[in-house]
């Protein structure tokens, strides 16, 4: 029988199994943290200026739209792990991300008859 000691992966090779950490640091989230805040801001802001008529309110909503996005992207990559996780939810993010689109095309047309068979009063 073969046997290695001492491995690279065995807590006898210096390595505790505490130690090693794959997800982003303490700094990393305190950066984000920071960055969600200045874009709660924008929002503000922008929604103030809208208010008094300073921006139109269609510029407001594209910026209030492009912030929400900036930071529902912020929220999904750190702090649910997606930025460590990425290979795994992948494989599981592409086929529905295709899968869905595909339903409803397929569905598609029972939506369109259905509406030629529905009799109005």
């Amino acid at each position: 029988m073969n046997e290695t000691h001492g491995s690279e992966s065995s807590p006898a090779a210096g390595h505790d199994a505490h130690d090693h950490h794959d997800g982003p640091s303490m700094q990393s989230y305190v950066v984000v943290f920071g960055a969600l805040l200045a874009f709660t801001v924008v929002s503000f802001i922008a929604n103030y200026l809208a208010n008094h008529e300073v921006v139109s309110h269609f510029t407001s909503f594209t910026i209030i739209l492009a912030v929400a996005f900036c930071k529902a992207t912020l929220v999904a990559m750190y702090f649910m792990h997606l930025i460590v996780d990425w290979k795994k939810v992948f494989i599981m993010i592409v086929p529905a991300l295709v899968l869905g689109p595909m339903l409803m095309i397929v569905l598609l047309p029972d939506m369109v008859l259905a509406w030629k068979r529905v009799i109005i009063p």
